[in-house]
């Protein structure tokens, strides 16, 4: 839990040292929020929009005054999480709700929010943990009824071939581009292709990933410069420097290998959630055997 007052930069060092996707800021009036890199990347684009209509070569600019910013500034700004707290008492049943809806029961405009980690408070208020969806996963395998109900469900319902471009980006695209589609679709990684290979067949070719806590990256080694750059150099940039870390490098193989799950092998929605839980990256990509490319995203 990190103070409002904290720069940006400041809790991004924190974050990577402790191997964090996200955390909790509390502001001065009792008030708590999730930060993470989904917000960072929403007021980098939010302000290149009011700057100029479009983030431009002025990305680098951005980021600069973005990472002075007090933290308290940003948390939830793009509105990835809405920190609505239950007590440790609250059945699952509503929290699985909340988490479904995003409706907790009140009337404040947060409640109807989307929630996709919910806070669990003991009597004095205080965290005890984040129930997140992988949490629900991990309980529901430990159990007949859900298992046989995932088993009986084909990962083709999350078979998006006609639309997956809408959440990719192409390597000769700018990576402000790539971080506008993130914005824009709420999507924390995008596939990166090739136009040529962009044809009627539905699905993706793709070559890489670009995510979101890429911007980690950006900050801690103070190149917001790289903002400018193409998709594609981008990447070449981002992979010269996570050869020299063992941490990044390894980040970055998990990067190129993609945990890819075949729609076309009779793979069931049981297969996603196990895979789903074995991956530290906490997303799936879906093949197609049959068109040979990436068919839909499941995180």
């Amino acid at each position: 839990i990190f103070d409002e007052h904290m720069t940006v930069k400041e809790v991004v060092q924190a974050m990577s040292i402790g191997r964090h996707r996200w955390v909790v800021v509390r502001y001065n009036d009792g008030r708590q929020a999730f930060f993470d890199y989904m917000d960072i990347n929403h007021r980098l684009v939010e302000i290149g929009r009011k700057s100029n209509g479009s983030l431009g070569p002025k990305a680098s600019v951005l980021m600069s005054r973005i990472v002075s910013m007090p933290v308290g500034a940003l948390a939830n700004c793009s509105g990835h999480s809405a920190y609505v707290p239950m007590s440790s008492s609250t059945p699952l049943r509503a929290i699985l709700r909340l988490i479904a809806t995003g409706r907790c029961g009140h009337g404040s405009a947060e409640a109807f929010a989307p929630v996709r980690s919910v806070p669990i408070i003991n009597k004095a208020g205080e965290v005890l943990h984040i129930f997140s969806c992988l949490d629900f996963l991990d309980l529901a395998l430990q159990f007949a009824s859900p298992t046989a109900i995932l088993q009986a469900q084909s990962a083709r319902t999350f078979d998006h071939r006609n639309t997956i471009l809408h959440v990719s980006v192409m390597n000769d695209d700018s990576i402000v581009n790539a971080l506008r589609i993130m914005d824009s679709t709420t999507s924390t990684v995008l596939p990166a292709t090739l136009r040529e290979l962009s044809g009627d067949l539905g699905g993706v070719v793709a070559s890489n990933v670009v995510s979101v806590s890429d911007l980690k990256l950006v900050i801690l080694e103070e190149r917001h410069d790289v903002l400018d750059l193409s998709v594609s150099e981008f990447v070449s940039w981002r992979q010269n420097v996570t050869s020299a870390n063992v941490d990044q490098m390894l980040r970055q193989q998990r990067l190129q290998r993609f945990n890819v799950v075949s729609v076309d092998a009779g793979d069931s929605l049981h297969t996603l959630a196990h895979r789903l839980l074995a991956s530290k990256l906490q997303r799936l990509f879906l093949s197609s055997d049959e068109i040979a490319r990436i068919v839909g995203i499941v995180s």
